[in-house]
């Protein structure tokens, strides 16, 4: 089903939580989006004992990894109709332990946890060989992390495989070190970014109220906040990461009080929940309501049943509406179908397939 989708955007109003609108300034853009596609689950009947975790495919694998299970890391067979197949790792110090494990990325057979606490990046290999299945911590990795006397210096975290050869991440650390660049060591090259609001604001205020999502692809990186809709695009140029563009999609409020951004109770809408990217589209899984409706573990007022779609130029592609709500996505390896979980009512994988028009274009 198609039909013509107008999406209005910026109508910037500061505001302050909870308060009416205080004056400000106001700019139109308009986004459009001039498709719009339903797509209905295909549903599996696995058993997932979880309210939330991480997924991502590796090969012809679906990894699902949440500290709400006692391995915290289980692999189901997508060819077998998402059967459990392994289960790896466990919380803790000792072997195959980890204390915070996040799952921030798969890169051809391999996929990384990173370990928050520490600042580490645990890059784990998924072996099939004659029906044998087996996942081994390659290496582990530490990104440097110095503490700066009467400075709030933020370690990195959300570590994403941008390329062979290059790691980026999250880091908040304010105007222009927004973000890391790191090589295959996980040394830093180089810090860069812009923040998405113009006002400086202290780096804990950017941890706890500008961060979001990463994903990279080919030397390209994404980054999405989830409390605005906000994205910005970045090319990798020899050792320096170079922005392409960036835009709000959808019209946004707030307002900067003692050093904190407050977000509009009234006016404030959207949460993109997750994002992703292949080598031309990068999907965003957008929660289309107040964020004072967000409640946590209501999958009605968590999940998104919605998914913008925008090519690496910043232009708007399709929306697609999914027959059910995810909390988290994926793409297949051959990036044709794409993956979540669904509370229906208890939580379940489901699996989506693209539209012929987005896969046709590649």
């Amino acid at each position: 089903m198609m039909t013509n989708l107008p999406i209005k955007l910026i109508a910037l109003c500061f505001t302050l939580t909870f308060l009416g609108c205080a004056a400000g300034s106001k700019k139109e853009i308009s986004i459009v989006f001039d498709k719009e596609y339903a797509l209905k689950p295909k549903v599996y009947d696995t058993e997932l004992f979880i309210t939330f975790a991480r997924i991502a495919v590796v090969d012809t694998f679906l990894i699902i990894v949440t500290t709400q299970q006692d391995s915290f890391c289980k692999v189901y067979s997508i060819p077998n109709g998402m059967k459990e197949v392994y289960s790896y790792g466990y919380i803790g110090n000792g072997p195959n332990e980890f204390l915070q494990p996040l799952l921030t990325y798969s890169y051809n057979n391999t996929f990384g946890l990173n370990e928050v606490n520490k600042q580490e990046l645990a890059i784990m290999r998924l072996d099939s060989k004659n029906g044998s299945l087996s996942i081994t911590e390659e290496k582990r990795l530490k990104a440097p992390y110095k503490m700066k006397k009467g400075e709030l210096n933020p370690p990195d975290y959300k570590f994403t495989k941008l390329d062979d050869t290059h790691y980026v991440s999250f880091l908040g650390g304010g105007k222009d070190l927004y973000f890391s660049l790191l090589d295959s060591t996980l040394t830093h090259i180089t810090r860069f970014g812009e923040l998405p609001i113009p006002e400086e604001v202290p780096v804990m205020t950017i941890l706890n109220r500008l961060n979001g999502h990463i994903a990279a692809s080919n030397g390209t990186m994404v980054f999405g906040t989830s409390r605005l809709p906000y994205l910005a695009f970045y090319q990798l140029q020899g050792d320096a990461m170079h922005k392409q563009w960036s835009l709000f999609y959808n019209e946004y409020f707030y307002g900067v009080r003692n050093d904190d951004v407050l977000f509009s109770k009234e006016k404030s809408f959207g949460t993109a929940l997750d994002i992703e990217m292949d080598s031309q589209y990068i999907y965003v899984l957008y929660l289309d309501q107040l964020l004072s409706a967000y409640v946590y573990g209501d999958p009605e007022k968590s999940y998104a049943n919605k998914i913008l779609v925008f090519d690496h130029q910043g232009n708007a592609v399709t929306e697609l509406k999914l027959g059910c709500r995810i909390g988290q996505m994926t793409l297949s390896s051959d990036k044709t179908k794409l993956y979540g979980i669904a509370d229906l009512p208890e939580p379940v994988i489901v699996e989506f397939n693209l539209p012929k028009e987005l896969i046709n274009k590649r």
